[in-house]
């Protein structure tokens, strides 16, 4: 890859690793539903203002409005509402790592659906391998048992597995659409469902958000997940996805935790376990064998 197309990685890496610290800071005196609100809402916001200065504008088609409707389901309000559960009980390290899953859980759904992404061995064996470490990262002690960090672990997980439905339905329904296009449309469709969802769920915004005491924490909420981490990413996570490829690009998945686990040592305190890091260590194997990388060095044939 080029240095620019790095640069770029690195960047959306450190995005998309800072919104678990975020999401932290925001469960503090924002409750889930309010949370994922606030920041698809102000993503909708930055994202369709920017695209609408630069001239462009959304297909209106119904066919296009109702995939993004979909998609707005299950890429951002399903997941992001399961992922700030989760998050109530377990660390944005520990919930970075879980995340990793979204690789391996895409390659058997979209093994299922689409007839031009088969499981070749290769793929199988890194699922397993991934699989294998995210259960080492969780303990297997948690699935044998029902308690608060286990069931914040389960709804991590299921988050990752609405990620992999929602690239599924979008290579399916959404591929012939430009993909800015889809990524605004799809913000404003799920600000549309996650204000009636955040009032029937919770009531109105909870009052403690406008305390001064919490000014910091809302304007981080903001202008952290709800612009950068939502709103600026999708348009780099395109460049990169121009620049260097889709394989390239899923190296995002291995750096999220680095900056994930390293944000929350620095700023609260929390740390990884040796056996997170190992299943963490194994997660990273699992990818790099889904992806043909080992084999490549290894000079071995896919498929």
């Amino acid at each position: 890859m080029s240095v620019r197309a790095w640069s770029l990685l690195l960047l959306l890496s450190f995005i998309w690793g800072s919104s678990f610290y975020i999401v932290e800071v925001g469960l503090v005196f924002l409750d889930p539903f309010w949370l994922v609100s606030l920041r698809v809402v102000t993503g909708a916001v930055v994202l369709n203002t920017g695209l609408y200065l630069a001239g462009h504008r959304l297909p209106n088609s119904r066919a296009f409005w109702g995939g993004c409707l979909v998609i707005g389901l299950l890429n951002n309000i399903l997941p992001f509402t399961f992922l700030a559960i989760g998050q109530q009980s377990v660390t944005g390290g520990v919930a970075s790592i879980l995340n990793a899953n979204t690789a391996f859980f895409g390659v058997i759904v979209a093994a299922i659906f689409l007839r031009s992404e088969p499981l070749y061995p290769h793929r199988l064996v890194g699922v397993i391998i991934g699989v294998m470490g995210v259960v080492i990262a969780i303990g297997p002690s948690a699935l044998l048992t029902l308690d608060v960090s286990s069931a914040g672990q389960f709804f991590i997980i299921l988050a990752t597995l609405c990620y992999s439905f929602a690239t599924v339905w979008g290579k399916l329904k959404l591929s012939s659409y430009p993909a800015l296009s889809v990524a605004a449309a799809m913000l404003v469709c799920s600000a549309m469902m996650s204000v009636p969802t955040a009032l029937v769920m919770s009531g109105p915004p909870p009052v403690e958000m406008f305390l001064p005491a919490n000014r910091l924490g809302l304007l981080q909420v903001i202008i952290g997940i709800g612009v950068f981490c939502t709103a600026l990413a999708y348009p780099i996570y395109f460049k990169i996805l121009a620049l260097a490829g889709a394989s390239n690009l899923s190296l995002v998945t291995i750096i999220i935790p680095v900056f994930a686990i390293s944000l929350d040592a620095a700023l609260l305190g929390q740390f990884v376990t040796s056996q997170e890091v190992m299943g963490f260590g194994l997660v990273v194997v699992g990818l790099a064998v889904m992806d043909g990388r080992i084999l490549t060095l290894l000079g071995v044939r896919r498929g």
